[in-house]
């Protein structure tokens, strides 16, 4: 399966190709869109549209996994700036015709290091060690967080596959292997 995370961000936005492999997850492709920040609003979104119309034409995504956006209360400005390119990206994904799935910060945190409120540091060793990226190899938190993303998807998708009752909202009880992956997933992917 080919999932296609993306972090969005107005100044960047991280995408990353995650594709599932008999011996677990890679990452064939990623990058950063990033539209010049002197430009008015409407002409970034308007590059930030085009830029992502090519990484789905090119990519092809079987699924998009997108950030859900929070709010900060003492930064509200920001929240709504972020939902303007938010939109944007919805509005490309439906446009591909591709399935859409958005998650929060601390879902994908969870199911990736099995702790809501890792720090970025603990995604991107997680992320490291899943897909077999090099340490040495430095990586935007736009990226981490888009392959953490798609990771957290593909993941999902397996569940949802396995047991078609699975949803989000109720999970079940199966063995957990590492950092709060299901055994089976765990050993699929090469953790245990």
């Amino acid at each position: 399966m080919r999932v296609l995370g993306i972090d969005p961000g107005l100044v960047r936005t991280g995408w990353a190709l995650v594709q599932s492999t008999e011996r677990g997850a890679t990452v064939p492709a990623y990058g950063l869109i990033q539209p010049e920040t002197n430009q008015e609003l409407q002409r970034r979104l308007a590059e930030g549209a085009r830029e992502l119309r090519k990484v789905m034409a090119e990519q092809k995504p079987e699924l998009v996994v997108l950030e859900e956006l929070f709010t900060a209360p003492n930064h509200p400005r920001s929240a709504l700036l972020m939902a303007h390119m938010r939109g944007v990206i919805c509005l490309v994904v439906e446009e591909a015709g591709a399935p859409l799935l958005p998650l929060t910060a601390t879902t994908v945190k969870q199911r990736l290091t099995g702790n809501g409120h890792a720090s970025k540091q603990q995604v991107q060793g997680m992320v490291q060690r899943l897909t077999g990226l090099d340490p040495a190899q430095t990586l935007k938190w736009d990226v981490t967080d888009a392959i953490a993303l798609g990771i957290a998807g593909l993941h999902q998708r397996e569940h949802a596959y396995a047991n078609p009752t699975f949803t989000t909202v109720s999970r079940t009880r199966r063995a957990r292997g590492v950092n709060g992956l299901p055994a089976d997933v765990a050993a699929r992917i090469g953790l245990v």
